[in-house]
C-alpha cells in the first residue's frame, strides 16, 4: 500500500544519504592525510633550515668574539 511504498522510499533515501555521508567522510580523511604528508615534508625542511641557521649563528657568534678580542688588543684595552 501507499504507506509501505513511502516507508521503502524513505529507507532508500536514508541509505543514499548514509552512502553520501560515508563518501564525504572518506574524502575528508584523504584530504587530511594529504595535508599531513605535506606538512611533514614542510616540517622536515624547516627543521633542516633551522639547523643550518643555528650553525651559522654559532659561527658568527664565535667570529664576533674573535673580533672583539682583536679589537681590545689593537686598541689597548685589557679584557
Amino acid at each position: 500500500d501507499e504507506r509501505e511504498l513511502k516507508r521503502q522510499r524513505r529507507k532508500q533515501s536514508n541509505r543514499e544519504s548514509a552512502r553520501r555521508s560515508r563518501l564525504r567522510k572518506q574524502a575528508k580523511c584523504e584530504e587530511l592525510s594529504t595535508r599531513v604528508d605535506a606538512l611533514a615534508v614542510e616540517n622536515a625542511a624547516l627543521r633542516s633550515e633551522l639547523g643550518r641557521l643555528m650553525e651559522e649563528r654559532n659561527k658568527l657568534a664565535q667570529e664576533n668574539v674573535t673580533l672583539m678580542v682583536w679589537f681590545y688588543k689593537v686598541c689597548g684595552f685589557s679584557s
